[in-house]
């Protein structure tokens, strides 16, 4: 790439527009020439363009002096300039400044601030260069990148003297000290790059983690570049060449993101995804465009997160000198030093069945062994590239894989590491295919192969004392499985069928019995893997669409379900799988849904299928502890003629405590009032709201979009209607911050504006559209579901969270002559799963030609509307 495009010449006569239009200019040939230059060419010609321009306006400030130097630090010093990465400068005097020096530097930095410079910027005296690099690490690692501009070279020589002694930091001190900086800034990511919207900077494997590598070569070895370490024997070729090949892809993607976002941005917001992929070259197809973009950039982090703590672990060895070196013994393959499992001998692996024998070792000596050595991954890495076939073709391997996940600490570190390292991959065909696989919405926020590996985890720490009072049953029954590796396996296949284009559980238990076969399990043990792939989302669909206190609802699961053991797997499969798909999902409320439902079906198959309680039994049962609630032994008149009024529904649905509450509020209420009650109680999860009033029209989309106005988000809803036309309506809500309604006031305001709305009809407050939703596309579902009742149509509708939708299912019921006789509405991720009980304005459900009409009305109605 010639330079001839940047090579602008400067004027003192120039205005601060002049250099804005030349920056302007200078950029746009960077964006021109980007998608075919070398990366690391861009980024050095625009550090090299700032260096013509900032050594122009320090001549311009008058400070060409022998006691002041101009010098470029941090990112800038490496001469790795990004679109709108900060330019750092470090300005170095020798004797004290002048007044007019000093009024110079300022006027210098004025000039850069008004021409819109990101600017990072220090002024030191080189007698304070001690204090400062003592008392702050980063300080001192920033200047260790210095780069002299103009002024004194000396100066800037003279900082590396310091920095490169012990005097200032000690190698060691210095190792640790980065050590311990990376070491929290992978925590503040969770520990893993591989989330829905990683950060190309500061996340593992990110750009931070191979500029640490820099910043201790520099001061162990004194030296310039990463290539150094070849020379030292740290590094193969090809692990110096697969590094920047990472690197490079990184810093492409960073210059993409900068460009895409107009501002210097290091997460890869999903809202800029695709606009990244299409300034990279990946095609204008959207969501194909940036699979194909995040499948590269995973890859490449995953790769330098492996070479950072390969190299890492030699630095130890190298810098921190080991007084202490025990090695233990644990087959004639394997050791291990200083609590690193390590390889006898270099051709340990010729045997394949060796490294799945690796992880059984990590199992088996899990309380002395917290990693691999250097040289044992470098192995490791050198014979996956060479495996020409699966791994579990050997029937050694497979045993070693069977044994374990059969194993009781096998899904701890040995799993991580065997995912981390790619030996999962290099075994399951099938894993390979899901590895980066995207999903594109907010519900899923990993993508598949790092959900599938949390959820392991998740099953795995079931073992251990409960996080939470929410795990406490689920962890009990998980601990009273007694053949987990047949829950195990059917999460390691439960999503493996994503990405193909067909329905991925049915996918996922074809390979399920595939690899059971081949693994020569029991039949048996077949049998309950691929009913759980194919049935993993049961419970939680049931818990989104289902009444889980109707008993018919709870026979039919139980039917489907057969076995207590079966249950009782695929309820730790579900709260594990939802706990792995968004940090956010699992809350009490959800524990407490999915907790009842288990127990409901657990008692059907307990007591026999056919002994299942009746919907009337459940309502009386109901009733007579809600009247031991309220300390009556005789139902009141009062309470006696209200319950009269109320659907069946009611009572079921609503536990005793609510019904007891609400009960008297109601009784206590006039006929022809309304009644708005919010509960006070926040340790459920989640907030109950209940309206009671005369139906009206409109009735049921003016409250939901009365919440939305207020940013309460509604979980739950059961809308049902009494005998004399009011309706009754109890939702499970959460406030803008996804927690109960916490303080008094808040509660009084919400119930207020709910008042002013449904009673007195005043307006609407105005909408805050949900932004996150804005970058997702998300075809509409509607589906028409078996109905207990054969009067009645249910209907499920998915879209995305957005107010307008409720609207207008509503105006479509309408349109239709529908009369809505329940309705209930749960909230997934940025999707709201709605479920209504409708008949026609005969009483009669919908015949076919009617459910395609409708279902035409609603899927077109939704496409046409903007999200944002």
């Amino acid at each position: 790439m010639s330079d001839s495009g940047i090579s602008p010449q400067f004027s003192s006569k120039m205005g601060i527009t002049d250099y804005k239009q030349i920056i302007q200019d200078a950029d746009n040939y960077f964006n021109e020439n980007f998608t075919h230059v070398a990366i690391d060419e861009i980024v050095k010609l625009r550090s090299d363009f700032f260096d013509s321009l900032l050594l122009h306006l320090w001549e311009c400030a008058d400070l060409a002096t022998e006691d002041i130097s101009l010098n470029a630090v941090g990112g800038y010093g490496r001469q790795t300039l990004h679109l709108y990465s900060d330019i750092d400068i470090c300005v170095l005097f020798s004797h004290e400044l002048s007044p007019h020096q000093a009024s110079q530097i300022g006027h210098f930095f004025t000039q850069l601030w008004d021409l819109g410079l990101e600017l990072g910027h220090t002024v030191l005296g080189l007698n304070e260069i001690d204090k400062v690099c003592e008392e702050d690490v980063t300080i001192a690692t920033s200047l260790f990148e210095i780069r002299h501009l103009t002024g004194p070279e000396s100066h800037a020589k003279e900082v590396l003297e310091k920095l490169y002694g012990d005097t200032l930091w000690s190698s060691e001190v210095f190792f640790k000290a980065k050590v311990n900086e990376q070491d929290e800034r992978h925590q503040k990511a969770q520990g893993s790059a591989f989330s829905l919207e990683p950060n190309l900077k500061n996340s593992p494997g990110g750009m931070r983690d191979i500029q640490t590598l820099i910043w201790v070569t520099r001061k162990y070895f004194a030296a310039k570049d990463m290539a150094a370490l070849r020379r030292f024997g740290f590094f193969t070729a090809d692990e110096y060449a697969e590094l920047l090949e990472s690197q490079h892809f990184i810093w492409r993607t960073r210059w993409a993101l900068h460009a895409a976002a107009q501002r210097s941005e290091n997460r890869l917001l999903i809202s800029l995804q695709s606009d990244v992929a299409r300034l990279m070259g990946f095609g204008d197809n959207s969501h194909l465009a940036i699979e194909k973009m995040m499948r590269q950039l995973y890859r490449a982090m995953r790769r330098i997160s492996e070479l950072n703590q390969m190299l890492l672990q030699y630095f130890k060895d190298e810098i921190l000198e080991q007084t202490d070196k025990k090695s233990t013994p644990l087959s004639e393959h394997f050791e291990i030093n200083n609590g690193l499992i390590n390889a006898c001998h270099d051709d340990v692996f010729v045997d394949r069945k060796q490294l799945i024998a690796l992880f059984t070792h990590i199992a088996e000596n899990a309380d002395d062994i917290v990693g691999i050595t250097p040289q044992t991954i470098r192995l490791i890495r050198q014979v996956r590239r060479r495996l020409l076939g699966d791994l579990q073709d050997f029937h050694s391997c497979r045993k070693e894989f069977i044994s374990l996940f059969r194993h009781p600490q096998g899904m701890g570190l040995a799993l991580s590491l065997m995912h981390k390292h790619g030996i999962l991959a290099s075994y399951l065909p099938q894993w390979r295919e899901i590895v980066g696989q995207m999903q594109f919405d907010l519900y899923h926020v990993y993508p598949v192969d790092e959900h599938t590996h949390k959820l392991l985890k998740y099953l795995y720490s079931l073992n251990d004392k409960p996080e939470t009072q929410a795990l406490t049953h689920p962890s009990a029954v998980y601990k009273a499985i007694a053949n987990k590796e047949v829950l195990l396996l059917a999460a390691l296949f439960h999503d493996l069928g994503k990405g193909r284009g067909g329905d991925h559980s049915e996918l996922g238990a074809v390979d399920a019995m595939q690899f059971a076969t081949f693994h020569e399990l029991k039949p048996s043990q077949a049998k309950v893997i691929v009913w759980l792939v194919k049935n993993h989302l049961l419970l939680s669909l049931s818990t989104q669409r289902l009444d889980i206190y109707d008993p018919s609802e709870v026979n039919n699961l139980a039917k489907t379900i057969g076995t207590k053991a079966r249950l009782d797997a695929l309820y730790c499969l579900t709260v594990a799988d939802i706990r792995a798909t968004n940090d956010d999902l699992w809350t009490n409320w959800k524990a407490t849904l999915l907790r009842d439902l288990y127990m409901s079906i657990s008692f059907a198959l307990r007591n026999g299928l056919e002994n299942v309680l009746e919907q009337r039994t459940i309502v009386r049962e109901h009733k007579n502890e809600a009247l031991e609630l309220m300390g009556l032994r005789v139902i009141p008149d009062e309470i006696k003629q209200l319950w009269k009024r109320l659907p069946l529904s009611f009572f079921s649905n609503a536990q005793p405590s609510e019904i007891a509450r609400y009960s008297i509020a109601m009784a206590q209420s006039p006929v022809e009032d309304s009644l708005v009650l919010l509960d006070e109680s926040s340790t459920k999860g989640f907030s109950d709201l209940f309206v009671y009033m005369k139906d009206k029209p409109g009735l049921f989309v003016t409250l939901f979009n009365t919440l939305a106005s207020l940013q309460i988000s509604v979980q739950q809803a059961n809308i049902s209607k009494t005998k004399d036309g009011y309706v009754v309506e109890s939702l499970k809500i959460l406030d803008y911050d996804e927690l109960p309604i916490r303080t008094t006031g808040r509660r009084a305001r919400i119930k207020q504006k709910i008042k002013e709305v449904l009673f007195e009809n005043k307006k609407i407050p105005k909408q805050r559209l949900n932004n996150n939703i804005s970058s997702f596309v998300s075809e509409p579902k509607v589906e028409f579901l078996r109905s207990r009742k054969k009067d009645r149509t249910l209907i499920s509708v998915t879209a995305l969270d957005n107010p307008q939708f409720m609207s207008h299912f509503c105006n479509g019921f309408r349109l239709f002559e529908l009369n809505i006789h329940s309705a209930k509405i749960t909230t997934v991720g940025e999707q709201v799963d709605n479920v209504f009980l409708v008949s026609d304005k005969d009483g009669q459900p919908l015949d076919d030609e009617r459910k395609l009409e409708l279902k035409s009305f609603f899927v077109d109605f939704i496409k046409e509307q903007p999200t944002a």
